[in-house]
């Protein structure tokens, strides 16, 4: 086979047509089980999330995004969970003598705690902040920022390849003189030589101690199981890859309370140390298996990997992509293709052990969700990560054949196929950025057919979701907005559709503005989603200041009037009556009634989307005839928008001819006047 698959002949450009709300977004049931005690949600960065101090700002245009400085919280609750390493005693000396210090160390081994721990007991745990820059910044702009360094305080910054020897020499002096401290955070292997002046090397702290500071004290009989099973329980923390799964296993013993030795040791198959030793057994072939086995061990490798790819889908696609991956394999090898594995081998056989025992359970009555069958199911969802995490580095020669293989998936026209290979791409990305970029996701976003892009959309935003490479995925997104290939655009306007938000909304609206910008973008449904996909109540007014900011001309007035009825169309989530969320916001007061007005009856004057406009408040207007405490801020809404006879007779037009009035206009709204104004 080819080494990358090639587009079907005769390709064109694919706009993807009208998306529906949500349809887009990466589900996070599927980043848990790809990361597994690794898995970081999105949150909201209180209180500076829409720019600097709080300060609203128009951000559209080629103003310079500034860097972000935000305060902490829960430092004193983290220090009393902190358990010290080797590097604590070196940081403090070097934070007496030095503004500007750096602590290096592997990936997951807790840097950002002892970070934090060190600033704070240097100054104070509510004078501890991080300052995030944006994609393309260099750390030594922030010698233009002097203001916004505070007095007596640390501060922390997590660096990408940058020199930090040069980084830490040349803010040093500003941070001298404030009588603060910056500590910088670099992934890398400590040094065997001499380290230089300033930098410190971080270890991971001990596993046994940061489980039982996290276990706390748990009811008695939960704690003489623990106690019991000390020599179990220690063997697996011993195995951990950092902090945060240590973590992860104390916080599972503290929800479920097994109170014996067995209830225990289900929590134990589930760590991630045990999924790692799990996976290993699945898919690595017995020291003592014949020769004779070898390509039936090949069959099995390939199905089981396929299995986990493919979790929650039907098994016919495990088959369909285990068969693709051994052509894969064979062409890579130069070795003849040895048959069809349905034909030749039943799926228990193909399965092992570990996993038959998985899907036989799938079979029984009302325990799979589906029904189903023939579907691929693990009852632990964190071994699907697992298992993948393996076959990467466990089957490194093969690794190019397994990036051609979701290449040829995600090519294969079959949205089932595109997700799960996108799913798989977001984790080995997490693993091995730069190759897995080079090589697929890069490519993939730069395809003429919709469903490619979305598959590189998901894996960037999968990959985000493991929290080791976010700074990566920032620059990566950075590159896609502003770079020259306007498949890449589009693309980038799916990653946030897809969920993916930057460290403040501000710097994620200005992305949407520079895609917007690109006329080959007017006919595409994204721009709208991701704004949509970015909204929350509390956001509601700064994203409509946001959108009365951007041009009104063309090419993006139509992106404006798309997000205004994605979001009037939006509906409030805890209301019973199923009220629109815009129209809560109006009677909290969290919306400008003649803001959300101008924008409204922009899209009336949209020939394309004017009817949808009508749709949209021909349904606030239903909504408010069967509640009488919504017709005053509907009337008030209309009042607002109806501003001369001419758009008073466009959008009576519009309305009148609406199936959602199609008993007519209700009376409250003639008795005050409104279908009269301007007459």
């Amino acid at each position: 086979m080819s080494e990358f698959s090639r587009e079907p002949e005769g390709t064109q450009d694919d706009d993807g047509g009208p998306i529906d709300p949500g349809a887009l977004r990466a589900d996070p049931d599927v980043a848990e089980e790809l990361f597994g005690a690794r898995y970081v949600d999105t949150t909201t960065w209180a209180p500076t999330q829409f720019g600097t101090h709080n300060t609203m700002n128009n951000y559209y245009g080629k103003k310079a995004r500034d860097p972000i400085i935000d305060n902490l919280a829960g430092i004193e609750g983290m220090l009393k969970l902190y358990v010290p390493t080797d590097a604590d005693v070196r940081l403090g000396s070097l934070l007496a003598e030095r503004p500007a210090v750096c602590l290096i160390g592997p990936r997951n081994s807790g840097r950002f705690s002892t970070a934090c721990a060190a600033l704070a007991r240097r100054h104070a745990p509510d004078r501890v902040y991080e300052v995030v820059l944006p994609a393309g910044m260099t750390p030594e702009r922030l010698t233009d920022y002097p203001n916004l360094v505070a007095q007596n305080s640390g501060f922390v910054l997590r660096l990408g390849e940058e020199n930090h020897v040069a980084v830490m020499r040349k803010l040093a002096p500003i941070f001298r003189i404030k009588k603060s401290c910056l500590l910088l955070i670099k992934e890398a292997q400590p040094r065997q030589s001499e380290q230089p002046g300033g930098e410190v090397s971080h270890q991971p702290p001990d596993p046994i101690a940061v489980f039982d500071k996290h276990l706390g004290t748990p009811p008695i009989a939960v704690r003489m199981t623990v106690e019991n099973c000390r020599a179990e329980v220690e063997k697996e923390l011993k195995a951990t890859y950092g902090p945060k799964e240590c973590m992860a296993l104390a916080s599972a013993i503290r929800k479920e309370r097994p109170e014996n030795s067995d209830a225990l040791r289900i929590i134990l198959e589930r760590s991630q140390p045990k999924r790692r030793e799990l996976a290993a057994t699945i898919l690595l072939p017995a020291p003592d298996a014949p020769a004779a086995r070898r390509r039936a061990s090949q069959h099995e490798r390939a199905f089981r990997l396929s299995y986990a790819v493919f979790r929650r889908r039907p098994l016919h696609y495990v088959f369909e992509a285990a068969d693709l991956l051994l052509r894969e394999i064979d062409s890579a090898a130069l070795r003849p293709e040895w048959g069809n594995m349905a034909l030749q081998h039943p799926v228990q056989q193909l399965l092992g052990d570990q996993l038959k025992r998985d899907w036989l359970d799938a079979r029984e009555p009302g325990t799979e969700r589906t029904g189903a069958s023939r579907t691929a199911r693990i009852r632990d969802p964190g071994l699907r990560g697992a298992i993948i995490d393996v076959a990467w580095h466990d089957f490194d020669g093969t690794r190019r054949s397994v990036l051609n293989w979701l290449d040829l998936l995600v090519k294969q026209d079959d949205d089932v196929m595109q997700r799960a290979a996108a799913e798989a791409a977001g984790l080995l990305a997490d693993l091995d950025f730069a190759r897995v970029h080079k090589v697929l996701i890069d490519r993939w976003a730069k395809s003429p057919r919709a469903a490619v892009r979305q598959a590189a959309a998901w894996a960037l935003t999968y990959s985000e979701k493991g929290g080791n490479v976010a700074p990566k995925v920032r620059a990566k997104l950075r590159e896609w907005c502003s770079g020259e290939h306007k498949y890449q655009h589009d693309t980038a306007a799916r990653v946030y559709a897809s969920g993916l938000e930057q460290p403040f909304l501000a710097w994620s609206m200005l992305d949407l503005a520079r895609i917007a910008e690109d006329k080959m973008q007017e006919p595409r449904q994204a721009i709208a989603e991701a704004v949509n996909q970015l909204y929350r109540p509390e956001r509601a007014r700064w994203i409509l200041d946001e959108l009365a900011g951007w041009p009104p001309a063309a090419p993006f007035r139509v992106h404006v009037v798309r997000v205004v009825l994605a979001l009037t169309a939006r509906m409030e989530p805890t209301s019973p009556d199923g009220r629109p969320d815009l129209l809560q916001r109006i009677i909290d007061g969290q919306v400008d009634i003649e803001r959300l007005s101008e924008l409204w009856r922009n899209a009336f004057f949209d020939s394309a989307h004017a009817p949808e406009a009508a749709t949209a408040l021909a349904t606030w207007i239903r909504c408010a005839d069967g509640n009488d405490d919504l017709r005053t801020p509907v009337v008030a809404l209309l009042n607002a928008i109806i501003t001369t006879p001419a758009n008073r007779r466009r959008i009576a037009f519009y309305l009148t001819r609406n199936p959602e009035l199609c008993d007519g206009i209700p009376e409250w709204l003639h008795l005050e006047g409104w279908m009269n104004r301007g007459r």
